[in-house]
């Protein structure tokens, strides 16, 4: 009897406790508001996507509480994040409700995670989706650096490649699409535009040879990778990886002859990329047993070949030397003819260039007490890296009245085909014969300004003249530029003229680029 008189007050002390419990949490309820949590359903969004560099994404999700609850975008925040493969490495591409942006992400494939979030209580939802980003941009055309106020910008104008020298696509500020491969930030360029150069190259990090487009500024030069699809890498891209010893870290200008062929000019100092090191050495521009570097004019006379021969100007002794691929330092040329002599020239050089006819010459612009000089040199195209090629001076004459306006001339090219001398004096572009010694106006341009005259050095034609088609421009057009100075930033134009047998009238090969900015440079990319 004891232990059923103990079972029941246990009974009984039990339920009052219940009843205890439950009285207090009818009293909670009347003091507070409890409302039970709503799925979030995230629809519109597709298993996985595929989007080309450079074009807006259009992804809509429907957002939607399964129980009804209203849904207040301001009441949410939004992440859409992206992972690479396998990794943790998390990039942030959009924070706002619609994935309608430019992807800022390089070619690749990704997973990516679209996360919801409620401001008020941290709560979130998310939905996952592959994305797939490749690259739309084809590797013919033409690259155009701008100066926009200053500032570098790169057009990119795409060939149609049914309809050679067709030109549908145009990229305006192409580096702003070129994303970083670990970052997946933009390419941006700084400082005052100088120059670009197209061609194949490789160095001791990115051992592989690919066709490279660099751009050179005076803060910075950059290189992205053509052949892998436009594709950039700020880290393992850097010139110093280019170099011997990690400098120049950046160059003015890049002269190149065939793959993983190059000269390097900067500070007056030109610099020789070594095929055996896959690296530029230490400036070419000094005597062997002769201690320091002499200054050289930034214009030389190259044959784009890999030999890399080239004739240039030294500055400061006023004298031509030359230079090949197995140079470890300049020669001096110990030439003399036609009252002239090479080793000690006693004049400043205004210019100096190349050309394929004449079987290979290169043509120096001269100036002393106010009187101009033109002298042409006869240089052979080389065949191999051996010094035995004969240069010689085929004339030398004072073209001081005979060039009308050389005086104010500062833009020069020689046509690869006839070898014409073209050059620039005011806003008036001249032609001149120098066989039949006469000269003429090709083309007045009025109140532009001509900010570029020059021809593209093209690797398939290094000795060949039989150039037709698709490769008649960048063979053997004389590219201009020019703007309206009232309106530099989106007045430019590039023309590409073919010049006539017999000083003929100049005939258009390519359409005309228009709006773009004041144009710096230009180049053809040949794949």
């Amino acid at each position: 009897m004891k232990k059923q008189y103990q079972g029941v007050l246990v009974a009984i002390t039990l339920l009052v406790g219940i009843s205890i419990m439950v009285t207090g949490c009818r009293k909670d309820l009347g003091n507070y508001t409890y409302d039970q949590i709503d799925s979030l359903a995230i629809g519109n969004i597709l298993e996985s996507y595929q989007y080309s560099t450079g074009i807006s994404a259009n992804i809509q999700p429907e957002l939607k509480f399964l129980r009804g609850t209203s849904f207040n975008e301001n009441d949410y925040s939004y992440e859409w994040a992206a992972y690479t493969g396998n990794t943790s490495t998390k990039k942030i591409i959009h924070t706002e409700k619609n994935l309608d942006v430019a992807l800022p992400l390089p070619i690749g494939r990704y997973t990516v995670y679209y996360v919801v979030k409620q401001k008020s209580t941290g709560i979130t939802w998310q939905r996952r989706f592959n994305l797939e980003v490749f690259g739309a941009f084809q590797p013919g055309g033409w690259f155009v650096l701008n100066d926009i106020s200053g500032k570098s910008r790169l057009d990119y104008y795409q060939e149609n490649r049914d309809t050679w020298n067709s030109f549908p696509v145009i990229y305006r500020d192409l580096t702003s699409l070129i994303k970083d491969v670990n970052t997946g930030n933009s390419m941006q360029l700084s400082g005052k535009p100088l120059s670009i150069t197209a061609f194949y190259n490789k160095d001791g990090v990115n051992a592989s040879s690919h066709y490279r487009l660099y751009i050179n500024t005076d803060k910075e030069t950059e290189w992205i990778n053509v052949t892998t699809g436009f594709t950039w890498d700020k880290l393992r891209y850097a010139f110093s990886n280019e170099t011997v010893s990690g400098e120049p870290a950046s160059v003015s200008a890049i002269y190149p002859g065939t793959t993983a062929c190059a000269y390097a000019y900067k500070d007056h100092q030109l610099y020789l990329y070594h095929q055996v090191y896959s690296l530029y050495g230490t400036p070419v521009n000094r005597i062997s047993g002769i201690a320091g570097t002499f200054p050289i004019s930034e214009h030389f006379a190259a044959p784009y070949n890999t030999a890399m021969h080239a004739i240039f100007f030294d500055t400061q002794n006023k004298r031509f030397l030359r230079s090949f691929m197995s140079s470890v330092g300049a020669t001096v040329l110990n030439i003399s003819g036609q009252g002239l002599n090479l080793a000690n020239v006693g004049k400043d050089l205004v210019w100096m260039g190349y050309t394929r006819s004449f079987n290979g010459q290169a043509v120096a612009i001269l100036k002393d007490a106010g009187r101009y000089y033109l002298a042409r040199l006869g240089f052979p195209y080389p065949t191999t890296t051996a010094t035995a090629i004969t240069i010689n001076v085929t004339s030398f004459e004072d073209i001081t009245d005979r060039l009308t306006g050389i005086a104010t001339a500062d833009k020069f090219v020689l046509d690869q085909q006839y070898g014409y001398l073209f050059y620039v004096s005011g806003s008036k572009l001249y032609q001149y014969d120098m066989d039949n010694k006469t000269v003429k106006v090709a083309k007045d341009y009025g109140s532009r300004a001509i900010s570029l005259l020059k021809v593209n050095r093209l690797t398939l034609t290094s000795s060949s003249t039989n150039i037709s088609g698709r490769l008649l421009s960048p063979g053997y057009g004389i590219i201009v530029a020019s703007y309206d100075v009232q309106n530099p930033n989106t007045s430019g134009t590039v023309e590409f003229f073919v010049a006539s047998a017999l000083m003929g009238n100049l005939t258009t090969s390519t359409e005309t680029f228009s709006g773009l900015g004041k144009v710096v440079d230009i180049a053809y990319s040949e794949l």
